[in-house]
Order: C-alpha cells, then sequence, then structure tokens
C-alpha cells in the first residue's frame, strides 16, 4: 500500500496480525526503488512485522541530505524502527541507529575509510554527466548488480560515497548492529564489510549462494531468514512483547 512517511513515498505492507512493537524500517540502495524490498517485505509480513519500505528522494543531493531525509522519516513514527538498508541503504541506516532499536546493514556499500570505493561505482554515467556534475545512471559494467538503467543518482551523492564522507558516527553500544555480507558479493569484498563491522562495533554475518542484489535474487530467502533470525535473537523479550498486550492503557 502507497502512502508517505515524512518527506519520503512508502510503500506498506501490513500483516495479518501484527506480533511486534516496533515497525521494520526498509531502506533501498543506489539505483533502485522501494517495491525491490516486496519478497523481504512479504516473508517478514508473514511472520507479523508491520514493514515500511521507503522510496529514497531522487533529488536528495548528498549523502546528508538523504540521511536526512531519513531522520525525518523515523521522526514521523509512533516508535523507533527496526532499519534494515540495503547498499547505500545500509549506510543511511547506520548513521541514524542512534534513532532505531536495532539496524541491519545488508550488502553495506563500504569505501572510504575502511576500503577502496568500489571501482565500478568510478564509472558511473557518461564522461560528460560527471564532468557537468549532471544525474548519473547505473555503470554499465555493473548491470547485474544495478539493473534499474532508467535511474539516475545525483552525482555528487555518488562523488560522497566514493570519497566517504561524512564518515560514519563511532560505535554506539546501546543499539544493536549487524552487518550481513554477502561472501561471493560482485560489488564489495567480504574482506570491506568484515573491517566496516569491525570499525563500528557490530556483528558481522556471512551470507552464501547470493549476490550483492540479494533483495531480488537467488538466495534471498535464506538472507531473509537470517535476518530475520538475528533480531529475534538480538532484541529478545524487548522488542517481542505482543503488540495487543503494548497497545493496552494503562
Amino acid at each position: 500500500m502507497p502512502t508517505t512517511l515524512g518527506p519520503l513515498a512508502a510503500d506498506v505492507t501490513t500483516p495479518e496480525a501484527e506480533k511486534f512493537t516496533a515497525p521494520l524500517l526498509l531502506l533501498h540502495g543506489l539505483w533502485d526503488r522501494a517495491p525491490a524490498w516486496r519478497r523481504f517485505a512479504g516473508y517478514l509480513a508473514h511472520r507479523g512485522w508491520h514493514c515500511i519500505a521507503l522510496e529514497r528522494r531522487g533529488d536528495a543531493a548528498d549523502l546528508a541530505a538523504q540521511v536526512a531525509d531519513l531522520r525525518a522519516a523515523i521522526a514521523a513514527l509512533p516508535a523507533p524502527p527496526v532499519i534494515v538498508g540495503h547498499d547505500l541503504g545500509a549506510l543511511l541506516a547506520l548513521h541514524c541507529a542512534d534513532a532505531a532499536r536495532a539496524v541491519i546493514a545488508l550488502a553495506p556499500l563500504v569505501g572510504p575509510p575502511i576500503a577502496a570505493p568500489p571501482p565500478v561505482l568510478l564509472r558511473a554515467g557518461t564522461w560528460l554527466a560527471r564532468r557537468r556534475g549532471a544525474p548519473l545512471r547505473a555503470p554499465r559494467a555493473a548491470r547485474t548488480v544495478y539493473p534499474r538503467r532508467d535511474l539516475r543518482e545525483p552525482a555528487a551523492l555518488v562523488q560522497d560515497v566514493l570519497a566517504g564522507r561524512p564518515p560514519l558516527p563511532p560505535p554506539a553500544v546501546a543499539v544493536p548492529r549487524a552487518v550481513f555480507a554477502v561472501e561471493d558479493d560482485d560489488l564489495i569484498p567480504a574482506a570491506s564489510a568484515r573491517v566496516l563491522a569491525h570499525q563500528i562495533g557490530a556483528e558481522l554475518h556471512l551470507v552464501a549462494g547470493t549476490r550483492h542484489a540479494v533483495l531480488t535474487v537467488a538466495g534471498w530467502e535464506s538472507c531473509v531468514a537470517a535476518v530475520h533470525r538475528w533480531i529475534i535473537q538480538r532484541l529478545g523479550v524487548d522488542l517481542l512483547a505482543m503488540y495487543e498486550e503494548a497497545m493496552q492503557p494503562e
């Protein structure tokens, strides 16, 4: 069901019976849109989660503007969410961990200062578009990773990713965070994700049998099952209070 949350459009998937006191906020990566989460959202809603897949604004010019959008969307919720971000969405989610119950960074787009920027992103758009600072198409060499050739991203946003601006905040001990890295990621080496997890104090989990575009390619079922299992095991009783009981007047 399409709606809005703060400044962002959102695709909401509601369960037949809500079981959890926190909503799941899902944020897509570069050259993608909210519908990419439909398989994940269907799986999670079937298990009782209220799922909200956000649509990043294509005219939010840089990483700081994207983070501000996400914070505004979180502020519009009645309770702090569990955030699951993919690719660029994973970095944005980590920037907003202080406003969440927990954060899962799924196949995060790791770059400086933690690791060298993904070389393929250097070839986003055409030479002329890069020179002019015009919106950029996904690199031709990454069509299996970013198949949406109809989408463009702001040049400043891609440059921020390549330059590692702004850096990720220091570890927030009170907020559980996990990095789910794809073992055979065709964009980000698992070793880079390992360093990221260490730098920010997050748990690291390796996912086998899939690719960077894990939301839509083979292997997504085992990945979403692992994410769901981590949330339940990590947050435990505090999260698992029955929704109906939590809504009872005192």
